[in-house]
């Protein structure tokens, strides 16, 4: 039997069982039972020192998984790597249907651990039994609200339900990202820490994840492919975008991912070829892997790659205009036609040329004229707005309301706007507030101009 098919009961069980559970505080199965004491469906917790029947936290506690009386869906096992390979046999003879081990102590630690590994597949080969892990955190599904994170509620911050999907190698990496999105209001479909990737592995989430309904863009933090032909058969039929952080393309940085999960890092040449080959979106921080998932989400492909900028700083616009290019885009030619419309509703001193520059003291009806011209021009595929908000010109909830609605019109036209709201006082709600509303925005130029790279890959991807 195919474990893939088994593969749902990781995000949407009806009973879990967490064996290693413990009501001792600082303990790996004390913050994962805290954690599933939020999910609605059954929970069993699993320690041999309990008493068949006794409660721990509040659930009833069990000697072994065979011990407890009804079926189970899910296993998370949190023992030492030692016992592992024994309580999953008895999960097996159990009939569990998917298993998440998040104890350490693998091949990621050398052959001894290998050897464990090992071990493991030969229990659940041909039994269909999914595993996750080992070595990782988990899932997180806001949605179910099932969660095996070990990290405890009052240090781990978790997003909202949305329509992203994280998949990550690293588990501090990715508690990490899921902090940022939780800070910036960003929605989860689902968080995945997969670790080791023994039996489950990125391309099988990937394939996953590019079915399940919930799930609107895929990102990844990936230090090594483990089947390189699967993988590349997975992004030939991936239809959502796909945006990537690969690390270890040093020598140093590969060696450092083989100590660390285990994985066998590959050459960044190659990496690099196939992302490009399939269009896949390619970053290289945290920062960036957050920026472009936002804008895959919220705003539609870009099918060019000429960019108007309209701005009301004209050093900000400068800049921007020399990210576009070294980011493989270019500045659009603004047609005459739009120059004369532009000339007749801006100030003598504005700049109708490409940025548009409204002035410093352009109040909110001409920013929407300056907008609304740009996306008319149809050598425009894109629109970048710059606004320092600072201007004692620019009331915000106006600004708000108007850029809503210019945006709905590009975005109607099928061209992308993405906002810059530049300067150290500008209010996160703000940034908040736009991303809300489908409005990418964001802080520096270079970050909306490489948000604005990875629409122009996915139009790339399926023009």
């Amino acid at each position: 039997m195919d474990y893939r098919k088994n593969m749902i009961y990781l995000f949407e069980p009806k009973s879990v069982a967490l064996i290693g559970a413990t009501d001792k505080p600082g303990k790996v199965g004390r913050a994962i039972a805290e954690n599933l004491l939020k999910f609605p469906g059954k929970v069993y917790f699993v320690n041999i020192k309990c008493q068949n029947g006794q409660e721990l936290l509040g659930k009833p506690c069990y000697k072994t998984i065979k011990d407890v009386p009804e079926d189970v869906d899910l296993a998370v096992i949190a023992v030492p790597a030692k016992v592992v390979p024994s309580v999953v046999k008895e999960c097996v003879e159990k009939g569990v249907k998917a298993i998440i081990i998040i104890s350490a102590g693998f091949k990621e630690t050398g052959p001894e651990g290998a050897k464990l590994e090992e071990e493991i597949l030969k229990i659940v080969e041909g039994t269909g039994v999914a595993v996750l892990g080992p070595n990782c955190l988990g899932v997180y599904v806001p949605k179910t609200s099932l969660d095996t994170i070990f990290n405890p509620p009052d240090r781990q911050d978790k997003p909202k339900h949305g329509g992203i999907a994280f998949i990550s190698q690293s588990g501090a990496f990715g508690a990490a990202f899921m902090d940022r999105m939780a800070d910036l209001g960003i929605g989860l479909s689902k968080f995945i820490s997969y670790g080791n990737a023994m039996q489950i592995d990125e391309s099988d989430l990937i394939e996953f994840l590019n079915e399940d309904p919930d799930t609107k863009v895929i990102a990844a933090y990936i230090e090594g492919v483990k089947d390189g032909r699967k993988f590349a058969r997975v992004l030939e039929k991936l239809r959502k975008p796909l945006v990537v952080f690969k690390a270890g393309i040093t020598q140093a940085g590969a060696k450092a991912a083989s100590s660390h999960t285990g994985s066998l890092a590959g050459a960044a040449e190659i990496y690099k070829g196939v992302f490009h080959q399939y269009n896949v979106v390619d970053v290289f921080d945290m920062q960036e892997l957050l920026d472009a998932s936002v804008a895959l989400e919220r705003q539609p492909p870009m099918r060019g790659e000429n960019v108007a900028i309209v701005t009301n700083g004209g050093g900000a616009g400068v800049m921007t205009s020399d990210y576009v290019v070294l980011h493989g885009m270019k500045l659009a030619e603004l047609s005459e036609e739009t120059k004369r419309r532009l000339k007749e509703s801006l100030p003598p001193a504005a700049s109708v040329n490409n940025p548009v520059d409204v002035l410093g003291d352009a109040p909110v009806e001409r920013y929407e004229k300056a907008i609304e011209e740009v996306i008319k021009d149809e050598d425009v595929d894109a629109i970048i707005v710059i606004a320092l908000m600072q201007s004692p010109a620019l009331d915000f909830e106006r600004f708000y309301e108007m850029i809503v609605r210019k945006a709905k019109e590009a975005n109607d036209k099928g061209k992308p706007m993405v906002l810059i709201l530049p300067g150290g006082r500008v209010p996160k709600e703000y940034v908040k507030k736009f991303v809300d509303a489908g409005i990418p925005a964001y802080i520096t130029p270079l970050q909306a101009v490489k948000a604005l790279r990875a629409l122009k890959i996915r139009g790339e991807r399926s023009s």
